[in-house]
């Protein structure tokens, strides 16, 4: 190992200073040069942020039985996994439970309030091998604050829903989600679409492991109504609480952090995919175990390609690089993206781009409040871009929002209406395919009483404060001039 590589790879581990974030602030006054709080490294040890606390998980069972119908609440927790992976738990379970572990599922009976926690028997070889599980009994009430934690399978939970039905009132029915089961990076949207390709094709067929549970409590349950919970759930999810909005604004800020990291490292000759890993790297340190989805890092032509994920290519001086990256902190994630030069600063033609998406993004922003609809909102964008010379379906290609919270695009219902609470993407793009270089700018919104907050400003988005930013040193103190 050469002399400067060493250099490299001692100021990667042991730097400690971090892109600051500024949040809450207007489109204008965004600081990029004060560091947020809550990103101050401890000595050489990242920042770090508590999950949603044992209220929250225990308020949103409540408000889940309250919205219902009588009968039983019956919530199943992924399943464990057959790959060398790491395990990621089904999005409304977390919801609900906080509960990390494969194989749990929650039963809920809303007429005597009462929790049950199923949880797969001890096996002290799979605790060998996998480390520590819940545990049924006391300490598994402890680690999550539901009152009744048991062991059992699926002939207990069979038989613990048979009981509840006895208990339920009038109304015998099982209510369940039955929309697709939502994991790590899986969202809604994909999910529809892609089952319904599997399910067409004669070769394939797959279903869903919710339509799966549905369709086995309607043979085992005969005469019992078996309801789709996912509105309720969906309903619940689209406005969000203080305890999700701390985590929230946390991943947004550490999207912010891992991005300007990436801005100061870039030079020409790297691949696209190192400016992803300097990315995710801060992320891990700063208490993110997880990714939002997979690196989005385009340059030159590849800006234009909307999900490119194969980030293979080496950037070339004087192009610009679309980079769309983001954590998961807890189960919630971010979603951020910049757009900025190779060499680290702007040709004529670069800087107008840009500036024309910031100006787009800009005036939605500042339309966001409670009782605008996302259409208006797209209709806003669309309006300045295609006033600027640019012609929807060439070059602007997309809507500019989307809902956002556990899922990159977040279930909600209503939602085509603002109303606070919702937390939203604002990202306008055009994409120059001709010129070879696109632009896209997206940031996390929140919608409040009488406006909106933008919680993702502690990374710049102007090809002037651009500039300025990527002169700054870095977390990876890359050696090599740009230009």
């Amino acid at each position: 190992m050469s002399k400067k590589t060493t250099t490299v790879l001692l100021t990667l581990l042991g730097a400690w200073g971090l892109a600051g974030t500024s949040t809450g602030q207007s489109v204008d006054d965004a600081s990029t040069s004060v560091p947020s709080p809550s990103l101050q490294p401890k000595g050489q040890i990242g920042s770090r942020i508590d999950p949603p606390n044992h209220e929250f998980f225990r308020g949103r069972r409540q408000a889940l039985m309250a919205s219902v119908d009588g009968g039983v609440i019956l919530v199943r927790g992924a399943a464990s996994i057959e790959t060398y992976e790491r395990f990621h738990q089904s999005h409304t379970f977390w919801y609900l439970t906080g509960v990390e572990e494969p194989d749990c599922a929650l039963v809920l009976v809303p007429k005597t309030g009462e929790e049950i926690l199923v949880v797969p028997p001890y096996n002290p070889m799979k605790a060998q091998w996998d480390g520590p599980t819940l545990r049924p009994g006391n300490a598994g009430q402890e680690a999550t604050g539901i009152a009744e934690v048991v062991p059992g399978s699926s002939k207990t939970l069979i038989r613990l829903l048979g009981e509840a039905l006895e208990r339920c009132g009038d109304r015998k029915a099982i209510w369940c989600p039955q929309a697709p089961e939502e994991r790590g990076a899986a969202s809604r949207d994909n999910l529809t679409r892609y089952q319904a390709q599997w399910q067409r094709d004669p070769l394939d067929g797959r279903r869903d492991r919710n339509s799966h549970l549905a369709d086995a409590l309607r043979r085992e349950f005969e005469g019992v109504a078996i309801d789709n919970l996912s509105p309720a759930l969906d309903a619940l999810r689209t406005i969000k609480q203080p305890e999700e909005l701390r985590v929230l604004r946390y991943a947004a800020e550490l999207a912010c952090a891992g991005i300007g990291e990436a801005m100061k490292a870039v030079r020409p000759g790297q691949k696209e995919y190192e400016l992803g890993a300097i990315a995710e790297y801060t992320f891990k340190r700063h208490g993110a175990v997880g990714i939002s989805y997979m690196p989005i890092v385009g340059s030159g032509p590849n800006g234009c390609i909307l999900h490119h994920w194969r980030n293979a290519r080496t950037m070339q001086d004087g192009e610009l690089v679309v980079m769309d990256f983001a954590p998961s902190v807890h189960g919630y994630v971010a979603d951020v993206t910049r757009t900025f030069p190779v060499s680290g600063k702007f040709t004529e033609a670069q800087r107008k781009l840009v500036s024309d998406v910031f100006d787009a993004q800009k005036a939605i922003i500042e339309a966001i409040r409670p009782g605008v609809s996302l259409a208006k909102l797209s209709s806003i964008g669309s309006k300045l871009l295609v006033e600027r010379g640019y012609k929807p379906g060439i070059h602007i290609l997309h809507g500019p929002c989307h809902h956002l919270g556990l899922s990159v695009h977040d279930v909600s219902k209503n939602g085509f209406e603002l109303r606070p609470g919702m937390y939203i993407t604002v990202e306008p793009g055009v994409y120059l395919t001709d010129e070879g270089m696109g632009c896209r700018i997206e940031d996390c919104v929140l919608v409040t009483e009488d406006g909106c907050e933008v919680l993702s400003r502690g990374c710049p988005s102007t090809p002037d404060e651009i500039e300025a930013f990527m002169r700054e040193k870095g977390l990876a103190d890359v050696p090599g001039a740009r230009g």
